[in-house]
C-alpha cells in the first residue's frame, strides 16, 4: 500500500490564487505609490512645534497666539508614522497617527469626541493633502458628530493651513479651519 502525498503544491497555489482574489488585496501603481511617499515626506518635514494664526473650530472664531504650540508634529516608529498633536496641552488634546500602507497614504485621527476616524489620501492639488473617510471606529451610533474629512495646504514654506470636515446626523456639520506657522 503507497501512502499518497498530500498536493502540498496546488494547495499553495489555491492559497495564492485565494489571497490575490480577496476584496482587501490593495494594488497600487508606482505613480501612485511615489505620490504617497512624496506627501509623505512632506508630512515628515513638518515635524516641530506650530503656533496658531488664526481659525476657526465648529464655526467659533480662535484668536491667534503666538505664544503656545497649538500644532505639534513628530516623526515617530523609525520614520514609519508622522503623529501630529491638535491643542496640544490642552484637554481637547487630540492626536492624529499618519502611515503608509501598501503605497498608500494613510491616517487614523484620535478625536477629542472619543471615536478614531481612519483616512486615506485621494488626489489632490500640488499644495494640499486630502484624506478622505474609510470608516470611525468606536461611534456606535452612525449619527453621532465626527469628523469626515481632512486636507493640510501648504500656502509657503512656513505656513500650513489644516481643515477638518465635520458630519453630524450624516449630514456636513461644518467643520474647522487653522492657519500655523511654526516656531523659529
Amino acid at each position: 500500500m503507497h501512502a499518497t502525498k498530500p498536493p502540498t503544491l496546488s494547495l499553495i497555489g489555491l492559497l495564492l490564487v485565494a489571497a490575490c482574489a480577496s476584496p482587501h488585496a490593495v494594488v497600487v501603481s508606482s505613480a501612485n505609490w511615489t505620490v504617497a511617499e512624496k506627501d509623505f515626506n512632506r508630512l515628515k518635514a513638518l515635524s516641530g512645534e506650530w503656533y496658531l494664526t488664526g481659525g476657526v473650530r465648529l464655526g467659533e472664531e480662535l484668536e491667534a497666539n503666538p505664544d503656545k504650540t497649538f500644532l505639534d508634529y513628530s516623526v515617530s516608529s523609525g520614520g514609519h508614522a508622522v503623529v501630529e498633536k491638535l491643542f496640544v496641552d490642552q484637554p481637547q488634546e487630540m492626536t492624529t497617527v499618519y502611515y503608509l500602507d501598501q503605497g498608500q497614504l494613510r491616517m487614523d485621527h484620535y478625536c477629542s469626541l472619543g471615536n478614531q476616524p481612519r483616512m486615506i489620501a485621494v488626489s489632490s492639488p500640488d499644495n494640499e493633502i486630502a484624506f478622505q473617510l474609510v470608516g470611525v471606529d468606536n461611534m456606535p451610533d452612525k449619527n453621532d458628530l465626527h469628523i469626515s474629512s481632512h486636507s493640510l495646504e501648504f500656502s509657503g514654506p512656513n505656513e500650513l493651513t489644516v481643515y477638518w470636515g465635520a458630519t453630524e446626523g450624516q449630514k456636513d456639520a461644518g467643520g474647522s479651519m487653522y492657519r500655523v506657522k511654526p516656531f523659529h
